[in-house]
């Protein structure tokens, strides 16, 4: 079972993503902030297989988590994809230049959501 790991501040679309993805057969953990996900980065045992990332959040924006993760030589593998309900495309492709994988828009289609996540795990 792929792990994905979630990066939402915002709890409601956090436990949505949550749950879709966890009936569509992933394993799932969720963290609130960027800096609470470059701590699990860090420490967990079994990295996640894709790290879904919003963009916007407190603190530590996605990108920024984007940025260290792509530079951790033990991280940097992992696939990213960005979360935002940002329209502006400026955002999105500096996101895919720094190294993310893909990029969903807020709101998402839920089935939208987790064929997107499976195929970059293929």
């Amino acid at each position: 079972m792929a792990k994905v790991l979630v990066v939402e501040d915002e709890i409601h679309i956090q436990k949505l993503i949550k749950l879709i993805l966890e009936k569509n057969k992933f394993e799932v953990d969720t963290v609130g902030s960027g800096e609470e996900a470059l701590k699990y980065l860090e420490a967990a045992e079994k990295k996640p297989d894709l790290v879904l990332l919003d963009i916007m959040m407190p603190g530590i924006d996605g990108l920024q988590v984007l940025r260290t993760v792509k530079a951790n030589s033990a991280l940097k593998h992992i696939p990213i994809v960005m979360l935002t309900a940002l329209a502006q495309e400026s955002v999105v492709l500096q996101g895919i230049k720094l190294g993310a994988k893909d990029y969903i828009r807020k709101p998402f289609h839920p089935g939208e959501l987790a064929k997107r996540i499976a195929k970059h795990l293929e």
